[in-house]
């Protein structure tokens, strides 16, 4: 594949990953905003072309970031807030979280070398963010492209959608409509 296409592939999944990993969303203002630049220069569509207008115009505003990271939280992590949007394939596929599916994932990742750092991320690996993460990894390290494969046609394909359709649903979301 195309070097340049590829490099595209690894900013577009870590900038999924950063937004969907509250342990990396903290601290990444400065690259987020950096990314949307950088993904904003050439759209896949109209619709990428607006959304990321919109995310550049939000985060440049006084408390852009800090709003970012409320909608996080509330999105994702309080269920005291009403209904919650849980990003992980376990609840897609069999709706329950550390699911089956998740031992399928780690057999998947147990070939590559790389690992959740259970001190400081505290996401399973069926997390679509640990799983943009490992998409990006296995992009930079340009070795890696039947787990590439299995991770995308098994994992991500199947459920993104119903991932997106309660974003979109949920009347917390906002900016992430946008993502």
């Amino acid at each position: 594949m195309n070097e340049t296409i590829n490099q595209a592939r690894a900013i577009f999944y870590d900038f999924f990953a950063g937004l969907l990993l509250g342990d990396l969303l903290q601290g990444r203002e400065a690259l987020i905003k950096t990314q949307l630049v950088r993904l904003a220069t050439a759209p896949l569509d109209e619709a990428s072309e607006k959304s990321f207008a919109i995310l550049d115009f939000e985060l440049q505003e006084k408390e852009g970031f800090q709003k970012l990271t409320h909608e996080f939280d509330e999105l994702f992590c309080i269920p005291m807030s009403g209904d919650v949007v849980l990003p992980y394939i376990s609840h897609f596929k069999q709706g329950c979280l550390n699911g089956d599916i998740l031992v399928d994932i780690r057999q998947t990742i147990k070939e590559l070398p790389v690992r959740a750092n259970n001190e400081i991320f505290k996401e399973t690996e069926d997390n679509f963010g640990f799983l943009f993460l490992v998409m990006r990894y296995c992009i930079e390290a340009k070795n890696f492209q039947a787990s590439e494969k299995e991770i995308v046609q098994s994992y991500l394909l199947p459920f993104v959608d119903a991932f997106i359709e309660e974003i979109h649903a949920n009347p917390k979301a906002n900016l992430y409509k946008e993502v």
